[in-house]
């Protein structure tokens, strides 16, 4: 990818204006509208350099716990325990009802790192025989590098003649090490590798920087003017300069989607399973 500096854009920016150069919060709010129109123009679509196709391990979790007999005699609720599996922190909370029978359990915790389905047991609360199983679903904790997930195949999409796209689906309460957020797989509950297209976080660029995309830049710094003219009054001109900065991306989505070909293409997912559609 080729990059341009910050400091290279605030001078072209200066120029733009038609000022001798910039006091020190003006100079502060153009790196501002440089961040905020290069995010805007980062998220616009998956441009190569900040989309990844990488293989990830995802995390087997505790989803729910459904239980297969109540038990009796339960004078309180008993407590939950997991045990086996390979993974580790899960917990949960029983309820019963008033016939002294577990009428559900409720997780409070999914845990992580497991390998396979660990062992449900009940303790105190007076009573005996009640039992259930944990079922398990598939997570992808998005760390600190993935921002949106385009699409999960369980296969290497440039390494396979076909792909078999997994559905997937963003929550947005995470769990994970971040709050980045994670996906989960519906109806998978395995932690074999899996094919992820990301698109990487907008990394925001300081004052200093030296690799600002290149090709966001004309973009940013006619943004940026737009942002200017806006603080300064002239809402008029500022709309006209906006729109020819969204002139100026739409010539590099151009040459992405139509004179590259690099269009992405639809999924459509219907009962479960995950169709591509023509380019």
């Amino acid at each position: 990818m080729r990059k341009i500096a910050v400091s290279t854009m605030v001078t072209n920016l200066v120029s733009m204006v038609g000022v001798d150069s910039f006091l020190t919060a003006e100079s502060t709010a153009a790196v501002r509208s440089f961040n905020r129109f290069g995010k805007l123009a980062w998220d616009r679509t998956a441009w190569p350099f900040n989309s990844v196709i990488e293989q990830i391990i995802p995390d087997l979790r505790v989803r729910s716990v459904q239980v297969g007999s109540g038990g009796s005699s339960y004078t309180s609720a008993p407590t939950v325990a997991f045990s086996g599996g390979g993974g580790n922190s899960a917990a949960a909370t029983a309820t019963i009802n008033a016939d002294g029978e577990v009428n559900g359990v409720a997780v409070t915790n999914n845990g992580t790192a497991f390998t396979g389905v660990p062992t449900v047991s009940f303790s105190g609360g007076s009573g005996s025989g009640a039992k259930a199983t944990a079922s398990m679903l598939t997570y992808i904790d998005f760390g600190t590098k993935i921002s949106e997930i385009f699409r999960v195949t369980d296969n290497d999409p440039y390494g396979s003649t076909s792909s078999n796209n997994l559905a997937f689906k963003n929550i947005g309460d995470a769990s994970g090490s971040t709050d980045y957020g994670e996906a989960i797989l519906p109806n998978r509950a395995s932690n074999a590798p899996v094919w992820v297209h990301y698109r990487a976080g907008f990394p925001e660029y300081a004052s200093g920087a030296s690799d600002f995309p290149y090709i966001f830049s004309e973009y940013a710094v006619v943004g940026a003017y737009g942002d200017w003219l806006q603080a300064d009054g002239q809402t008029e001109k500022s709309q006209v300069i906006y729109a020819q900065a969204e002139q100026i991306i739409q010539t590099e989505l151009d040459k992405l989607e139509r004179q590259e070909g690099q269009s992405t293409p639809l999924q459509f997912i219907t009962y479960g399973t995950t169709a591509v559609s023509s380019a």
